[in-house]
C-alpha cells in the first residue's frame, strides 16, 4: 500500500508525517509526537481536535456535521479524530496549550525544612574507604557511594597530573557539607552549592512542579503545564480505556517525557547542576502514578475497582525518567482508586487529618475527590464531576490558556467577559462556566430547569468574537454538562454529611484545592447550587494543596508518620452503592440556592 503523506502545521513549525491512511488522523498526529488536545477520548464529541484542511480533500462525518457549523465545514475544519487521509493532504493543527497557567502555588509558610541534618566535614588523607569515613561499618546504598564518590572527585584534583606535578597542597582542601536524612549519606556538597528537591503533583488536566531549596525549604522554581495525556482524554476513564487498548506504553512515555522536561527547566532557569538535586517527591491520582509507573489500570474502571498498588513506590529517577538526575524518587501512597495520594498529600498539607471538629475538604476538577474529616476519622470518596470545571465537553470550552475567557457578567441585554492574560478571546473556562450561567439564571435567561428560557427568545449566548472573526458561544448543551458537573459535587458533600451525621451548622471549613476553585467566583457557585449557600462564608482556599503537600513530605521528616496515620484513619465511601445520593443526585439536577 501507497504511503500517504502528511504536511503537519502547528505553532512549533513544519513536520512531515506518513502512514497507509488505515487509522485516523488524530491517530497519526499522536503516533508522530504531535500533540492535539482530544478531551473526549476520540469518539467526535467534544470538538476540540479541530484540523484544518490547506491541501488536499477529507470526508465530512456525521460526528463533524454535529461539532462543526456549516461556516466550519466549508472553510476545511474536520474532528481529526474522525478524519482518514486517504490522499496527501497539508494541514493546520490547533494551537498549543503550552502556555497553560495550572495553580502552582500554595501556602509556603507550612513548610518546614527539618527533613536533612546538616555537618561539615573535611576531606582526610588516609587509605580508609570515604564511604567508611561517612558512614561507619553499616552497609551503604549505591545511592551513598555515588554521594562518597564526590569526595575521591575533590581528593583527586589534587593528585599528581600527568607530568608529575602536584596542582595543590593536600592540606588546603576545603570542607564539604554532608546531608543526612536519618542516618543515610543524602548528599554532598561542596564549592558553596546547596541540595535541592523537585515536588511534583500529576494532575488530570495540568502537571505542575517546584524546585525546593531542602536547607532553607524556600521554594526556588516553578514549573506548570498542561498533562499531554489529554490527547488521549480529558477524564481519568477515557485514559485507562485507552491503556487497556494498547496505548499503554505511549500514556506512560507522555508522562515521563514531560516529567523530565520540567525537571531539566528548573534546574537550568535556577542556574543549578543536576549533581545538587537529591530528591524527588511525586503525588498524583491512582490512575495517574499507574501510567506514570506503566501498571495496568485494567481493573481500575469496573468493581470492585482494585489497584495494582496503593503503597509508596520508591525508585532512582533514572529508572523512570531520562536526563542528568540522579537520586530518589518517592510517590506517594493512596486511599483507594478514585481517593489517591493527591488527596493523602492535600490532608498532610493542610494538617485536617488531625481536626479537632469536623471539617470539609474538596478538590474540584475532573475527578471530585472530597473527604469529611471528624475526630479520629477521615471520610473519602469520590464523585465523576467530569471535565466541564476545565473546560472540556464545552462546546467553546478551553483550560487556562491565555485567550480563556475567565469572568462573565451580563450587563445592559450583553455578556462583558474578561479572559487571562487580557489575551484576545480564545475559549471559555471552567470559572467563566458557572459565571455564564449564573448571570443567566439571575436575568431569566435560564430557567431553574437549565433550559434556556425560549419565551425570551434565548437559543445561544454570545460571548466574543476570536481572532480570525469566529463567535464564541454558549449552548443549552453546556448548560446540560454543568448541570451534571454541580449535582454529582453538590449531592457528594450533602451524602458525606448526611452518612456521618453531620450538620453545615457543625462543620468547620469548606476547604477548596485545585485550579477550579482557585479561581471560582463564591457567590455564583454558591447561586447555581454548587456551593451550599450555608458555607460560601467559610471556603477555604488552599491553592495546590496535592503540590504543597508532595513539598512537605520532602522537606519535613515527620511527614511519613503523618501520612501513615492519614492512612489508618481514612475509610472510602461509596457514592454510587448509596441510594441517598442517587435520589438527591436528582434533586440537585436543577439550579438554585434552594437546594437542598
Amino acid at each position: 500500500m501507497a504511503l500517504i503523506t502528511l504536511t503537519v502545521l502547528s505553532d512549533e513549525g513544519e513536520k512531515t508525517v506518513s502512514g497507509d491512511g488505515t487509522t485516523t488522523v488524530l491517530r497519526q498526529l499522536q503516533e508522530a509526537g504531535i500533540y492535539v488536545s482530544a478531551p473526549c477520548g476520540s469518539r467526535g464529541k467534544c470538538g476540540k481536535c479541530k484540523i484544518t484542511l490547506l491541501k488536499g480533500t477529507v470526508e465530512i462525518t456525521a460526528a463533524d456535521r454535529d461539532c462543526l457549523s456549516r461556516a466550519e465545514l466549508d472553510q476545511g475544519l474536520r474532528l481529526a479524530c474522525q478524519a482518514f487521509a486517504r490522499e496527501d493532504l497539508t494541514i493546520r493543527v490547533p494551537k498549543s496549550e503550552k502556555n497553560f497557567e495550572a495553580v502552582a502555588g500554595f501556602d509556603t509558610s507550612l513548610l518546614t525544612a527539618n527533613s536533612l541534618v546538616k555537618e561539615s566535614y573535611v576531606p582526610k588523607k588516609q587509605a580508609l574507604p570515604f564511604v567508611r569515613q561517612l558512614a561507619g561499618d553499616r552497609p551503604a546504598s549505591l545511592r551513598e557511594l555515588e554521594e562518597a564518590a564526590k569526595l575521591a572527585d575533590i581528593m583527586g584534583a589534587s593528585a599528581p597530573s600527568p607530568d608529575g606535578a602536584v596542582r595543590e597542597a593536600a592540606e588546603s582542601w576545603e570542607p564539604v557539607t554532608v546531608y543526612r536524612a536519618g542516618p543515610a549519606i543524602a548528599a554532598i556538597m561542596a564549592g558553596g552549592e546547596k541540595p535541592h528537591g523537585i515536588a511534583i503533583d500529576i494532575g488530570t488536566t495540568t502537571i505542575a512542579m517546584v524546585l525546593i531549596d531542602l536547607e532553607s525549604g524556600a521554594i526556588a522554581r516553578r514549573v506548570s503545564v498542561v498533562n499531554k495525556q489529554r490527547e488521549f482524554g480529558a477524564d481519568v476513564i477515557s485514559r485507562m480505556q485507552r491503556a487497556r487498548g494498547g496505548d499503554l506504553p505511549r500514556l506512560m512515555a507522555s508522562v515521563r517525557k514531560q516529567i523530565a522536561e520540567g525537571a531539566e527547566t528548573l534546574c537550568r532557569e535556577e542556574g543549578i547542576r543536576a549533581r545538587t538535586v537529591a530528591r524527588v517527591v511525586i503525588a498524583g491520582n491512582t490512575t495517574m502514578l499507574h501510567l506514570l509507573l506503566g501498571l495496568s489500570p485494567a481493573t481500575l474502571g469496573f468493581a470492585p475497582f482494585t489497584p495494582v498498588t496503593l503503597d509508596y513506590v520508591t525508585c532512582n529517577y533514572r529508572e523512570l525518567f531520562a536526563g542528568d538526575l540522579n537520586c530518589p524518587v518517592t510517590m506517594l501512597p493512596g486511599i483507594s482508586t478514585y481517593v489517591g495520594a493527591d488527596i493523602t498529600a492535600g490532608l498532610l498539607f493542610t494538617g485536617l487529618y488531625d481536626a479537632k471538629r469536623p471539617e470539609f475538604f474538596m478538590d474540584i476538577g475532573t475527578n471530585g475527590e472530597m473527604a469529611l474529616v471528624t475526630p479520629g476519622k477521615i471520610l473519602a470518596t469520590a464523585t465523576a464531576a467530569g471535565p466541564a470545571f476545565e473546560g472540556g465537553n464545552i462546546l467553546w470550552g478551553t483550560g487556562s490558556v491565555p485567550g480563556a475567557i475567565s469572568q462573565a457578567r451580563y450587563v445592559d441585554g450583553a455578556f462583558r467577559v474578561k479572559t487571562i492574560g487580557d489575551a484576545e478571546a480564545a475559549g471559555i473556562c471552567g470559572s467563566a462556566v458557572v459565571d455564564i450561567v449564573y448571570e443567566g439564571l439571575k436575568n431569566d435567561l435560564i430557567l431553574p430547569s437549565g433550559s434556556f428560557n425560549k419565551d425570551r427568545g434565548v437559543r445561544e449566548f454570545f460571548l466574543a468574537k476570536t481572532a480570525n472573526g469566529e463567535d464564541i458561544t454558549f449552548i443549552q448543551k453546556d448548560v446540560r454538562e454543568l448541570q451534571l458537573a454541580k449535582s454529582a459535587i453538590r449531592s457528594g458533600v450533602e451524602a458525606l454529611l448526611h452518612f456521618a451525621g453531620v450538620t453545615y451548622g457543625e462543620l468547620g471549613n469548606l476547604y477548596i484545592a485545585g485550579g477550579f476553585g482557585f479561581n471560582l467566583n463564591f457567590e455564583n457557585g454558591a447561586g447555581i447550587g454548587l456551593i451550599p449557600p450555608e458555607l460560601k462564608d467559610r471556603v477555604r482556599l488552599i491553592g495546590n494543596s496535592a503540590l504543597g503537600g508532595a513539598a512537605m513530605y520532602l522537606l519535613d521528616r515527620d511527614a511519613g508518620p503523618r501520612l501513615d496515620q492519614i492512612a489508618a484513619i481514612a475509610v472510602e465511601y461509596s457514592l454510587p452503592e448509596d441510594r441517598y445520593f442517587q435520589e438527591i443526585f436528582v434533586d440537585n439536577i436543577e439550579f438554585g440556592e434552594d437546594d437542598d
